[in-house]
């Protein structure tokens, strides 16, 4: 079967417009800045591929068979594009259907216009499905079937789907158009190609639980997602049940379950609000979910409760990311000392017994460069800070560096998923104090941006310029440099406070606490 689905793959027409558009760059190519065919070049590129171009074209990007061709090439190996130039690669003996697959998925983060590149391949996913299913609904047209189960999974995803594919009237014929391409639909039936694009496709963004799930799949299928992915696809299932009686289901689940998956129950929970706080109550007494409950309900923790819960969440932390991290949360939560009544301290400890004895992971110092897009002359600040600061943090170091107010909303942006404070109720966001810059900003290079005051967006992006090892993962942030004067925060003619001109030491004297 593998063989058969490789043959059908190598021979679509999206690979074979991959191997015509290398074929055409010949030994060589001059490409623009942006590493796509000059507009000069636009009417022979467009017509290796039998298709015709514009009479005037500003950019080859605008030609969707050409764009979508470009994109293949590179993603299957046969094209690479660097330095104004574009140079053909000989043909490895690649698995077909793995490079059908890169090639495809490059195509649709290509055709994607949302910033986390999801709305081509949930639009595909869905049209496949709708495609597939056995018993539509009478008098129906496909359109009219894809919205409606689109609309049904009441995800905030589908927004993307319905603005997915750089051209065309609707996702709709774009991704028929698209499927047909790639030889996952042959009309309108679903080949042996597609069924296994969506058996991929349904892996990477999967379906939310439908209401007659049981709460232990629930909690299973909610565990592999990323943390502003949870309550979109525990939406459906919730709103199906009385919050009261949900309550007490999902606090009983959490009792039995693993630390990752009880501190999911416990936010869904948490999301219920006065109708769940019966169930909390009863849960206080309870010695899993005890701890977790007399928090909720307003009690200070003591010191059991706190070396329990930070047990806990060092042991959920191992299962997310690893040993460096869970002692990260331990140390953060004061729990190193250990002698916690959680039945999993031992094995947290025995995880972490090597790191433990070297005093902790090695920590690097971050050095960003954070500047305000748009803005002449530059306004920007260098940062010193540990990799272990949370992004809740990193906002109050650019708070202070800028002298913004923090009057406003926020966002973090990091490789296409968005963190902010929960408490802000945006939507597709993930919890910025549960994100540490080591993990969404890995390596020297990576970017990410933060928007203050999502009214009038002032954009800073955020660039790792590099890491420097050694740091004391509690070592207050500093400002090594910056040019330009921080722009005044609501100003508009004689309202507002003055530009802030740029003054290191004062913004150091507030990053350590000082006056």
């Amino acid at each position: 079967m593998t063989s058969e689905l490789g043959h059908a793959a190598d021979g679509c027409r999206l690979i074979d417009a991959a191997r015509r558009i290398a074929a055409w760059a010949g030994d060589e190519r001059r490409v623009t800045p942006k590493g796509v065919p000059r507009p000069a070049d636009v009417p022979g590129a467009a017509g290796a591929l039998g298709v015709a171009a514009p009479a005037k074209v500003r950019s080859a990007a605008d030609v969707e068979a050409l764009h979508r061709a470009w994109v293949a090439a590179q993603a299957a190996g046969w094209l690479t594009v660097s330095a104004g130039r574009a140079v053909p690669v000989p043909d490895t003996a690649a698995d077909p259907l793995a490079r059908w697959w890169a090639v495809v998925q490059a195509v649709m983060r290509a055709e994607s216009r949302d910033d986390r590149g999801r709305g081509v391949p949930l639009a595909c996913r869905t049209l496949l499905l709708t495609l597939g299913t056995e018993h539509p609904v009478e008098n129906l047209t496909l359109a009219q079937l894809f919205h409606m189960l689109l609309d049904d999974l009441d995800l905030d995803d589908h927004r993307a789907a319905y603005a997915a594919f750089q051209q065309g009237p609707s996702p709709v014929r774009s991704g028929i158009g698209f499927l047909s391409e790639a030889g996952a639909v042959d009309g309108e039936k679903v080949t042996a190609l597609g069924r296994w694009m969506l058996e991929r496709l349904s892996e990477e963004y999967p379906l939310p639980p439908a209401p007659e799930v049981g709460v232990t799949e629930l909690l299973d299928r909610l565990a592999v997602l990323p943390d502003e992915d949870v309550w979109e696809h525990a939406r459906r299932w919730l709103t199906a049940r009385d919050p009261g009686a949900v309550a007490h289901e999902l606090l009983a689940a959490a009792a039995e379950a693993v630390p990752a998956q009880r501190l999911i129950a416990l936010d869904l929970v948490a999301g219920l609000g006065d109708a769940a706080l019966p169930a909390w109550r009863a849960a206080a007494g309870d010695p899993m979910t005890g701890p977790h409950a007399r928090l909720v309900l307003g009690a200070e923790p003591d010191a059991a409760d706190q070396g329990w819960l930070a047990v806990e969440y060092a042991l959920a932390a191992l299962a997310a990311h690893g040993p460096d991290e869970a002692y990260h949360v331990l140390r953060e939560y004061d729990g190193l000392g250990g002698g916690s009544s959680h039945p999993g301290e031992v094995s947290l400890r025995e995880a972490l017994a090597e790191l433990t004895t070297a005093g902790g992971p090695p920590v690097a110092a971050y050095q960003l460069k954070i500047a305000l897009t748009r803005m002449r002359p530059a306004v920007w600040r260098r940062i010193s800070l540990p990799a272990t600061t949370m992004l809740d943090e990193l906002h109050r170091i650019i708070q202070i560096a800028f002298d913004w107010d923090d009057d406003h909303l926020h966002v973090f942006t990091a490789s296409g998923r968005r963190y902010s404070d929960p408490q802000f109720g945006l939507e597709r966001c993930g919890d910025e104090s549960r994100a540490r810059l080591s993990r969404v900003a890995p390596a020297a290079g990576a970017t990410m941006t933060y928007v203050y005051d999502l009214g009038d967006e002032w954009e800073h992006l955020i660039t790792v310029e590099r890491l420097v090892g050694g740091a004391d993962p509690e070592a207050a942030a500093v400002c090594v440099g910056g040019e330009g004067d921080a722009p005044p925060e609501d100003w508009f003619p004689g309202c507002g406070r003055d530009a802030t001109p740029f003054d290191m030491a004062a913004i150091n004297a507030h990053l350590a606490g000082g006056s």
